[in-house]
């Protein structure tokens, strides 16, 4: 694969945004934290985000899934690569959870880009579920139905 990175003023920079194959939509989602690597977050990273911040407020952070399952219900697939490669952002602006910023490692901003994107990429894919499924298990995980090892064990699997 070629290495997308470059070197300016002795700083490396990383793309924002690349596309690999002309005729796929699904992608890769990866961030990158001020002074840290480029990452590709895993599901077990931002489930595990998400439970700290149940322990602060489970009706809070099961108001906020129940919305993201709801974005989930009404997004629709990429229609083509054009579709696809002009993307921006939308959902993760709309609302305001910045209570749940104080606990947890992800901003609630980050944790919605990334909801956004994974829902996105499992859209491309029909009859894919496991993602869906993950916020769900959050979601029982909040009303008292599913414990903290259910939902970390599965994360694991995804």
């Amino acid at each position: 694969m070629v290495k997308m990175s470059y070197k300016k003023g002795g700083v490396e920079h990383h793309p924002l945004k690349t596309w690999s194959f002309e005729d796929h939509l699904d992608f890769i989602v990866k961030y990158k934290s001020k002074g840290q690597r480029l990452r590709t977050p895993s599901h077990t990273h931002w489930i595990v985000d998400l439970l700290v911040k149940c322990e602060y407020s489970k009706e809070i952070v099961g108001e906020y899934v129940q919305t993201m399952l709801d974005y989930y219900e009404r997004t629709e697939s990429f229609n083509s690569v054009d579709e696809r490669n002009n993307y921006e952002l939308s959902f993760y602006t709309t609302f305001d959870y910045n209570s749940l910023n104080q606990h947890g490692y992800y901003s609630i901003e980050t944790l919605t880009a990334f909801i956004e994107l994974f829902t996105k990429c499992e859209k491309q894919t029909t009859g894919a579920f496991m993602f869906k499924t993950l916020l769900q298990l959050v979601k029982d995980y909040c009303d008292g139905k599913k414990d903290f090892y259910q939902i970390v064990g599965y994360s694991k699997r995804v």
